[in-house]
Parts: C-alpha cells; sequence; structure tokens
C-alpha cells in the first residue's frame, strides 16, 4: 500500500504544551500550516499569544515544511464560528497537497501515532473520510495530583470532542467536526464513555481496536490558572460572566473539593460526569507536560 501523503495545522493560541504534543505526530507530516490571524487577535476579539507559538514550531521543523496563511478570524458574539472558520480556512490551504490532514490541538498528545495510521487505512478502505478518537481528559493539575475526568463509577471514559484527521477536501462545524461519514475508534471493551453509549450515529462507523493506553491525553484544562484564565476569555466557547463564574467556582476548588464535583463541562451536561484523583505517572506528567 503506497505511503499516504499526511498533513497538518497548528492553531497558534495555545503554547503551553505544544513543544512536548507537535514531536509525537511530526514525523508523519509532509506539511504543517499555521493559520495567522490578522495582529494576532483571537476569535474572542483578544490578543493571543502567536509569536510564541511560532517560535515553538519553527524550533521543532527540522525538516522546512511550515507554512503560514494570514486571515482574520474573529466574531465577538459567536467565537466558535470563527474557531471553525480558521481551521476551514487551514484545511483549504492543504487540499491537492496531502491525502489527509491532522486536527491534533496543541494540548493533546498522541501516544501511538502508528495506530492513527492504522485507524486511516481503515477509513480509507471504508469510504470514509474522518477519524475521530479517543481522550481522556485531564481537568486540573497541582503538584501532587492529577485530577481526570472519569465515568460515574470511577472508571476510565474517553471524550470525542472532535475528527482529528480528516480529507482535507471535508466541511468542518463546530470547530473540527467533519460534516461527512467518519471511523470512531474505540478503547476495546468501553462502555461507559457517552458517545459509545449512544447509538452510533449516521455515517459513523465504529472501530474497536484501541488499547487505553493509545486515547490521547487531553490536557483540557489541566494548565497553571493563568493560563485557564487565559482559555476563559480567548476560547470558542466564551461567554462572558458564564466563563469566569465556571473559572472561579468550578476549576478553582478542585483540589478541595474533586470528590463533590459533578457534571462539571463547562456546557454540555453529563459530558463530564466526576473526577478522578490520580497520583503523578509518566502517562499523565512526563509525556503530557
Amino acid at each position: 500500500m503506497a505511503r499516504r501523503r499526511i498533513g497538518a495545522y497548528i492553531l497558534p493560541g495555545d503554547p503551553n504544551w505544544l513543544a512536548k504534543t507537535l514531536v509525537a505526530y511530526y514525523p508523519l507530516l509532509e506539511e504543517l500550516v499555521v493559520p495567522l490571524p490578522a495582529e494576532g487577535i483571537g476569535w474572542a476579539g483578544r490578543p493571543i499569544p502567536v509569536d510564541d507559538v511560532l517560535a515553538i514550531v519553527r524550533t521543532l521543523d527540522h525538516r522546512g515544511i511550515l507554512r503560514t496563511l494570514e486571515g482574520t478570524w474573529t466574531d465577538l458574539e459567536q467565537p466558535m464560528r470563527a474557531d471553525t472558520a480558521q481551521r476551514q480556512a487551514a484545511l483549504d490551504a492543504l487540499a491537492g497537497r496531502v491525502d489527509w490532514v491532522l486536527q491534533i490541538d496543541n494540548d493533546e498528545y498522541l501516544p501511538n501515532p502508528a495506530a492513527l495510521l492504522q485507524a486511516i487505512d481503515a477509513a480509507e478502505d471504508s469510504g470514509l473520510s474522518a477519524v475521530e478518537w479517543p481522550m481522556r481528559v485531564l481537568f486540573r493539575r497541582t503538584k501532587r495530583w492529577v485530577f481526570e475526568v472519569v465515568s460515574e463509577d470511577g472508571s476510565s471514559r474517553y471524550d470525542y470532542p472532535g475528527a482529528i484527521a480528516v480529507k482535507p477536501e471535508v466541511v468542518l462545524a463546530d470547530a473540527r467536526r467533519a460534516d461527512a461519514p467518519f471511523l470512531r475508534a474505540l478503547v476495546i471493551g468501553d462502555d461507559r464513555s457517552l458517545q459509545v453509549r449512544r447509538p452510533a450515529t449516521e455515517g459513523e462507523q465504529r472501530w474497536e481496536e484501541l488499547r487505553p493506553e493509545d486515547a490521547i491525553i487531553h490536557n483540557s484544562w489541566a494548565r497553571s490558572a493563568g493560563a485557564v484564565w487565559q482559555k476563559t476569555r480567548s476560547w470558542g466557547h466564551v461567554d462572558g460572566m458564564r466563563s469566569v463564574a465556571y473559572f472561579v467556582f468550578r476549576w478553582m476548588p478542585v483540589p478541595l473539593l474533586w470528590q463533590f464535583t459533578k457534571n462539571l463541562h463547562p456546557f454540555a451536561r453529563d459530558l463530564w460526569p466526576r473526577l478522578a484523583r490520580r497520583s503523578p505517572s509518566p502517562d499523565l506528567t512526563d509525556r503530557a507536560g
């Protein structure tokens, strides 16, 4: 089988984990695009650390495959729409140059790129245009503990926030969700995750081939207080005082109140049922930041 040409894009708003996440999948790439917002202004109209992200990418890009794309992606009323438009612009820039595009966010660590390539092959063979991947969500990190989102009974659960690999011709919706038939990669034996418990949607094909350690480590909110505050002010779902309240009353008290923190997703009830407190370990710290 001929090797598929793989590209990727990186959104220049989050430098926190990029130095450790990009190196995991960089060897797969033939093209890398960074869509640069005009004057460094993000989706919600606030400055974002574009230069910091670019410096990291250029340091790691030892093969010189980086291309930048300039544009304006701001929507004060619906930041998610600007998020989607920026991703679509990057995707369009890769059309005709690669076969598949990775949409792995800067705070997501992919432990086993070989497994993703197998899933892409499976999707290609089935005529599908996207691959969704399970993610372990880390919500809070302190010097002593890591707090991970788990199922109601405390068992492992996985999130699927959108496709992490798509054909460059697809149309995106709600950030990186693909409006196309897709492969949902499952961890063998997982029957707790919300998206797995629900019936497969139209166009969804399930591929139960992964080990728990193949799941992406998603440092969604597991960062410093300053970085989380920045996230609440600039991310696609920002909503004024609701974001401030979430930071103050839900995120900040977790080290003391984690056992009592339930249904903690910022806008999708039941998606993040509860938290478990983990001791630091290589799979939760060294590999993901």
